[in-house]
This record gives C-alpha cells, structure tokens and sequence, in this order.
C-alpha cells in the first residue's frame, strides 16, 4: 500500500485509476490481507496526497522487476500501483504460471499466487528456494520507490512462507552484454547481469557461472554473511546427527556406514547412515548451515528381518536374497526383505520406524526340477555356435533370476570379438532372451570415429544396457580437454542411435599431462626413478569447479589428489598406507592364526575426513570387519562374527538346554518338536526351537556356541488357555512357565 501512496503522490492518478485501486482493495479484502476501513482510509489519503501535489494525468507503467526462481517472471508495475503486465522468461514460468491471474493485482497478490503455483509445481520446497528480485533502471532511478517496493515485495514473499534467500539486485539495463546473455540462455537480464557479475569476480567464465543452481549463485553476493559461504566439515556434521540422536561416541559403539558430501534440491549436505547395537539412523545435515534436513531412527535390520520371517511362519531355513532399506526423506521408510526356501520365496517391506508389516506376498518356486547352471550355459554356447575348448569364453555373469516371476538363467559372457547375453528358462532349458552384441572396445571405436576427436579422449562412463529391451545399446561419456560427446551405439548393429556434444570451456585449463606432473612433485615422486602406477586419471566437476582426479600408488604407498583444472592449485592431497599394508594391520590386530579369505576390499578417500579401507575377511570360523585409517594405519573400528559351526554345541544339547531352563523331561512328558534350526540372532549363531506338551507351546534361541538361552516364550494351547480363565491358580501356574 506504501508503495501505491507513492506512486500517486508522484502526480499519477486518474479517474480509471481509482476505479483499479478500489478494485485492489476488494481483491486485498477477498484475501484478507487488509480490513475495508483500513483499505478505504488509504485510498482517501492517496487521492488528497495526488490532489496537494497537482496530479497529472496517465496510465503509463512506472517500472518493472524480475523475480528468478529458476521459472523466471517480469512484472511490469502500473502507475497505480497494480501488475500492468506479466511476461514469462522461460517455459517454466508459462507452464507454472498458465492460468493464472496475475494481471490487475496488487504486487502482494501477484507474489502470493505465483509462490502458490511454484510450489504446486515443486519449485520451491516448503516454500523454500533462492529468490533473485532485479529492477530495471525506471525503478533503480527513484530511491524512494525502489525502497517502498522492495519492502512490500519482502513483505508479501514473507507472508507466503517463501523464506529461502532473497536477494535484491539492480539491474544495468545499459549492459549490452548483459541483454545478449539473457537472450541467448532465455532468462531476465536481471539474472544475466547477475551472472556477469559474479563471473567478473570469481575469474570463471560466463558460461560456468550460469550452470550453477541458483543458490550457488547467490552465495557470491557482495553484501552476503561470510558464514553463508562456509562449508561445515564432516566431523562437525556428524556431531550434530549424533548429538540429535542422543548417542555419545565414547559411551556407545556406533558404526558409520555411510558419510557422503551430496547435493540435494541444489544444496550441499550430509548424509549419513550409522548404527548402535539396537537402532540404525539415517540423517542428512545442511552442509551451510549445520540444520538438520531428515532425521529418522529405524530398527535394525536384524529385527526387520526376524519380524518377516516370524510373519511368514516359515518352518525351514531361509536365504536372504535382498534386503535394503529405503529411507532419505520418503514418507514411510522401509525394509524390502526378500528370503526363500526350497519351496517358496517370501517378499516383506517392514516399516524402518514402527516395525510393522506393510506388505507380503510369497511365491512357489519350487527349484528341484530346475537345471543346473552348467546346463544353461551349454545350451547357450551352442545357440551362439561358441566351442569352450576351442575359444576362449569368459563368462562375466551367471545367475538364477526371474522373468515375469518365470525363474531362469542370466549369463553374460564374451569371447574375442562379441558379447553375448541370454536368458535359459531353468526348468526346460528354452531360450528366452538371446542377444550378440558388439564388444566394449568396437562401440568405444565407432563412437569415437564418428565424433572425428583428433585428441586423446578420457572415457567417464561405458556401460552396455540391454536385458531384454527393444534396442539394447551401449551408452558412452567421453571427453578431451574441450568437448565432451554423449554416445547411444546400438549394440547389436553398431549403428550411432543418438550423440550429442557440448563446449566444457577447458581452452583455459592446464593440459592434463601437467596436472600429473604437479601432483608428483607434491608427492616428491620421479615417474623415472620409481614406478608409479596411475588408476584413475579424470577430469571432472566437483562442487561446480572443474578439476583433474588422481589416484596412482608406488610399492609403498597410494596417493589420491584433487588438481584445480584452471590454476593448477592442489584441493586436496592424501597419501595413504598400501592396501596390502592395512591388510596386514587388520589381521595382525585380529590376532588370526589361520589363512584367511579377504571378501571386500575398498579405499573410501574423495576427501572425506578421514579416508579408510574397508576389510572383509574370515577363516573357518569367523569372519571381521574393519576399518583402517588410511593415512595413519590405525584401526578405526572393527566387527566379528562366529561364521563356523566347527565349536558349535549339537541341536541335540540345545535341546537338551531348552527343555531343562523349561523343567520339562522327556522321560516324564511327551515333548515334540517342530522347528530346530540353526540360525542367526543379530550376527550371533543359535539354536531356534520350537516344540509343544499336551498343554503348553515354547519357542527358545539357543546361542550355538555358549550354550546360553538368549530368548524364551510359553503359551498354553487352546484347551489349557480356556480352561485357565476359570481357574486362578492354573493361570499364575502359566505365566510363571511362560517367564521359564
């Protein structure tokens, strides 16, 4: 409403004017952002303030302003104070914006029904998005209006909970530039003046700066908190998941199994997925902020699997062929449990927070009539005419799936000069699927001949994606140091279905052969006197800033470096222990005397805190996890489990305990068991027993190796259960037998 007052007290008004501002009025009532008193008054006071100041006629418009969410909108502002004139700067502002009436209205009204319609659309998140707000030179000449604007258009973005950043930004409508950028990306001059701005100083070109989302953008603002541009490490986002979670690291073992730096909705945070002994969490922390984005504490796998498989009633043992969680934000987090018999495969997803069911189903799959494996793969090597003995055949996966619930082989396998990919039926042996692609390395060629690259290209993705689609094909990403190509090759044809190429802007970049060379001279490395094995070598994007990626490693040690790609400044160096090193760590500390089997082996670097290898190895008898700090060698955590049943006690003396903790003999009473199983409880291996009396039902876990009773229940069968209700004394009697 200040901002109408000022814009007749300008000398503005007309009789049609006043007509439109009582029309404002009625709208502002209708929304209930103003009383009709209130409303009036103004009204009265904006005519006698035009009157005392000689008004002068005209209904021209006083300015206009930009508001960029990524759907961009220019509003051009009547004299009265109303949107004269609404223009869309790209089609995510026409398809957002279709339909709605935002003409005629007060500048709140106009911003209250454009956030209302990007949220519907999803751009702003609970109202929350970065906000750019330009004005062009009508309104940047006049102080006082653009003051009086300003803070009605904070205003009415505050009313409607639009509470991201929100920055006001004068836009050079002389800049030529400016104006061309704008045309050329289609978005306001406003926001291309923005971006030239910024690129002037940061030393990154125009085009780098216009990818970067548009918080990112705004955080290079002149007039912007310095703590809004700092990063929290990873160390101080954790301690604010755990001290959320109320666990303390000293007190309590917890297991961290995810810690990653991502973006999400354009924003830098933390995700992280740690364990206690009874609860897993799953968090994700604002990496500017330190706020938490999700927090959710879940049962343990442990639990969601024994809740499916006591749901099931299944008798036999079962094998987990899946379970996963599916968390990260989603309105019911879950555990998807797959397991099987010999007979029938159970499907469960179990509520990650409540550990309930929220659905099943079970199918019979009944393997005995299946073939074997072998079987399968004779049938497809002499559909593909292939001879084992007389060709080399490297068969990269060989698996029992299912095909519209129809159980089968999957087997992938190559020679010299094809690739080859079937599905066997596993009962009959028929062919489903049968597929003869070209190899890698001839798609990888065709590509890059048709993309006529005279230079040494760097390949950032190769994979074949087929399995019974319409047009399996290979989909390849490589790159010099000027352009990037997307390839689609048909697989089996070898055809170019689909390429595409984009400019990276790396004529400024330093060659990558020089990278390196900076990289070893850190290390203090001669490529001449030692040997030195480079695994990686890549340019990439990391936080929107172009830079090489490196990981080579000596006899002794490996080393990860991150290389700005226009200034040669090292981001990040790591020198760390050998694998085999930290191998010899983890089983010297384990304390093992047999020869031991290693399952997993991985380097978790990318500058994180604290870079690890993660172990798996076992013997016989037991299997452990660890851990090893990758810079210092130190053991950082470490598990173990019981794998063997070498020291196992027999079913029979797990029974024999049972039966004893329930005072029960069998010489005396006439006991039959039903389920004696040999299972695990949270990693731990026991005995399941399950057996009835003419008048009681017991279930029991057994520990496998201790001996101890780690779980107990009774309960009376049906006869005893009612008799029990009418006698006092047998009901006591039962509940003392159910405590064991």
């Amino acid at each position: 409403m200040k901002t109408e007052m000022l814009l007749y007290s300008m000398g503005n008004i007309n009789d049609d004017l006043i007509a439109d501002a009582e029309k404002d009025i009625a709208v502002k009532k209708n929304y209930g952002f103003a009383k009709l008193g209130m409303a009036a008054a103004c009204l009265a006071l904006i005519v006698c303030a035009g009157i005392a100041l000689g008004i002068a006629r005209g209904g021209a418009a006083v300015g206009a302003f930009t508001m960029d969410v990524n759907p961009g909108v220019e509003y051009t502002v009547a004299k009265s104070g109303v949107i004269k004139d609404v223009r869309f700067l790209n089609d995510d502002a026409e398809n957002a914006l279709c339909g709605v009436d935002l003409k005629k209205q007060s500048v709140e009204t106009a911003l209250t029904r454009t956030v209302d319609a990007y949220k519907t659309c999803g751009y702003m998140e609970n109202g929350e998005a970065a906000v750019l707000i330009s004005f062009d030179s009508r309104i940047n000449g006049n102080s006082e209006l653009k003051e009086a604007l300003s803070a009605e258009i904070k205003g009415a973005l505050e009313q409607t909970g639009a509470v991201g950043t929100l920055v006001f930004h004068s836009e050079n409508a002389d800049n030529a530039e400016a104006a061309e950028l704008a045309k050329q990306l289609n978005i306001s001059v406003g926001k291309a003046d923005y971006i030239l701005a910024v690129s002037n100083e940061t030393g990154l070109s125009a085009d780098e700066v216009a990818l970067m989302p548009l918080d990112e953008l705004l955080n290079h603002q002149e007039n912007a908190d310095p703590d809004t541009k700092r990063i929290i490490t990873l160390e101080e986002a954790r301690e604010i998941a755990l001290k959320d979670a109320k666990l303390d690291k000293t007190a309590q073992k917890i297991v961290f199994t995810r810690e990653e730096l991502i973006q999400l909705l354009n924003k830098p945070c933390y995700v992280f997925e740690f364990y206690t002994g009874t609860n897993q969490y799953y968090y994700q922390i604002d990496a500017r902020s330190g706020n938490i984005i999700s927090a959710e504490k879940f049962i343990t796998l442990a639990e969601a699997k024994k809740i499916a498989v006591d749901d099931a009633g299944c008798q036999n043992r079962v094998t987990f062929i899946e379970e996963s969680l599916t968390a990260g934000g989603i309105k019911t987090p879950y555990y998807r449990l797959v397991f099987a018999d010999n007979i029938t495969r159970w499907t469960y997803r179990i509520d990650a927070v409540l550990g309930i069911v929220l659905d099943k189903s079970q199918e019979y799959i009944g393997t005995v009539e299946f073939i074997s494996s072998e079987e399968a793969k004779k049938i497809a090597l002499k559909d593909a005419g292939l001879d084992n003995e007389a060709q080399k055949i490297v068969f990269t996966k060989v698996e029992l799936s299912r095909n519209q619930g129809k159980p089968c082989y999957i087997l992938e396998f190559y020679t010299g000069t094809n690739q080859y990919y079937y599905q066997i039926d596993a009962k009959n042996g028929n062919i489903i699927i049968a597929e003869k692609f070209i190899t890698l390395a001839e798609a990888k060629k065709i590509a890059i001949n048709d993309a006529q690259c005279p230079n040494k290209v760097t390949f950032t993705e190769e994979s074949l994606v087929a399995g019974g689609i319409k047009t399996p094909y290979y989909r390849l990403v490589f790159a010099d140091a000027k352009t990037q190509w997307t390839y689609r090759i048909n697989a089996v044809l070898g055809i170019v279905l689909e390429k595409q190429q984009k400019d990276i802007v790396t004529t400024d970049f330093i060659p990558l052969e020089e990278a390196k060379q900076i990289a070893l001279k850190h290390a203090k490395l001669d490529k001449t006197a030692q040997k030195v094995v480079f695994t990686k070598e890549e340019l990439t994007q990391l936080l929107n800033k172009p830079c090489y990626v490196f990981e080579f490693y000596t006899g002794t040690n490996q080393y990860y470096y991150q290389i700005d790609a226009k200034n040669g400044n090292i981001i990040i160096a790591e020198k760390f222990i050998t694998l085999a090193k930290a191998k010899k760590i983890a089983v010297d500390d384990a304390q093992c005397p047999n020869k031991v089997t290693f399952t997993e082996e991985t380097l978790v670097a990318g500058g994180i805190k604290t870079p690890y290898y993660r172990l798996v190895f076992a013997d016989a008898k037991t299997q452990w996890t660890y851990r090893i700090d990758a810079a210092l060698g130190i053991v950082l955590d470490k598990s173990q489990e019981y794998i063997g049943t070498v020291e196992f006690i027999s079913s029979e003396e797990a029974k024999k305990i049972a039966l004893k903790d329930a005072g029960l003999d069998r010489a005396v009473q006439k006991i039959t068991f039903t389920r004696e199983e040999l299972s695990r409880n949270q990693g731990r291996p026991c005995y399941i027993l399950e057996f009835y009396t003419a008048d009681y039902s017991y279930f029991y876990k057994v520990d496998a190796v201790s001996g101890e009773v780690i779980e107990k229940s009774s309960q009376p069968n049906s006869r005893q259960s009612s008799e029990a209700v009418s006698d006092p004394e047998q009901k006591l009697d039962s509940a003392k037998r159910g405590n064991g």
